[in-house]
Formats: structure tokens, sequence, C-alpha cells
């Protein structure tokens, strides 16, 4: 596959909301915007290591759009639900996402923690996707052929064996 660009979906995939979520409540929040500290630990060293192959990464999730800025730092480009108006599943929001990577949709790799909201959509969009096995939907099963991982931290390998 040849990629130019990797993008990642927000919630579970890059963000451990379950955490963040339990967390807020602890903490009484009134403001709720996600910070680095809410990243899977895996997520940082994973862009580290995809840069370093020469790859843009990007970030776009149903989000709102204030939950953008704190990724800002650590990838190419970043999209939202809410600023794009248009949400996953829906071929609008992939089609913002290729407009926003600057980059054909078949050197585009989306991943995602869901199959019925990242995977199947951004494969019909004609992207690439990979599978991280995490979050509330971790025991959804993938469709034969769909590249499944269980961390971020095996993307690169899985992307330079596909």
């Amino acid at each position: 596959m040849a990629l130019s660009v990797v993008v990642f979906d927000v919630g579970e995939t890059l963000v451990d909301e379950a955490t963040t979520y339990e967390r807020w409540e602890v903490e009484g929040a009134t403001e709720f915007v996600f910070a680095e500290r809410d990243l899977h630990a895996d997520a940082l060293p994973c862009f580290a290591a995809l840069r370093s192959r020469g790859l843009r990464l990007g970030a776009a999730g149903n989000m709102y759009a204030h939950h953008e800025d704190f990724l800002r730092p650590h990838v190419d480009f970043v999209g939202s639900s809410e600023r794009w108006g248009v949400e996953k599943p829906d071929p609008g929001f992939f089609a913002h996402l290729v407009e926003e990577a600057g980059a054909p949709a078949e050197e585009i790799l989306y991943v995602g923690d869901r199959v019925d909201n990242d995977v199947v959509p951004a494969l019909g969009a004609g992207l690439h996707a990979i599978r991280v096995r995490r979050g509330a939907h971790a025991d959804v099963e993938s469709p034969a052929g769909i590249v499944t991982i269980d961390s971020l931290d095996e993307l690169a390998e899985a992307i330079a064996r596909a």
C-alpha cells in the first residue's frame, strides 16, 4: 500500500474516553475538553514512528470542534464532525477528510476502533483502513480481510505488511 497520509479517529482510537469520562466525574469537571493526558499511552510513540517513515498525520472524528486544539501540535491537520457539519459514517465526512489531507483517497489510511463507523465507511470512500481493537467496541469481530491490531504500537508494522 503506497501511503502518504495516516488519519486517526479520535474517540477510543487516540483518546481513552472511558478513563477520561471517569476522571471528569471524579474531578467534578464543568468544562469537557480533551487534553494530551487523555491520549492512550501508545498514541504519541505511534505518531513518532510514522513520522520517521515520512508519513503525514491527521486526526478526524465525530467530536466537537473545541477538541481539535489539543491534537494540533501532534498532527498535520485535524477535523471534527462539528466543524465539517457531517458525522461518520456519512460519506461526506470522508470527503472532507480527503480534502483536508490534500492527497488522493488511495494514499490515505484511516485508523479507527469501530468497524461500522470507521473502517467500513473509510473503505467505501476509497481509503485504506485498519482497525485498532479497544474501547467499547473491542468485542465486535472484524470482518474477514480487515487488518486489526490491538495497539497503536503495532500500526507501523501492520502498514509495512499490508
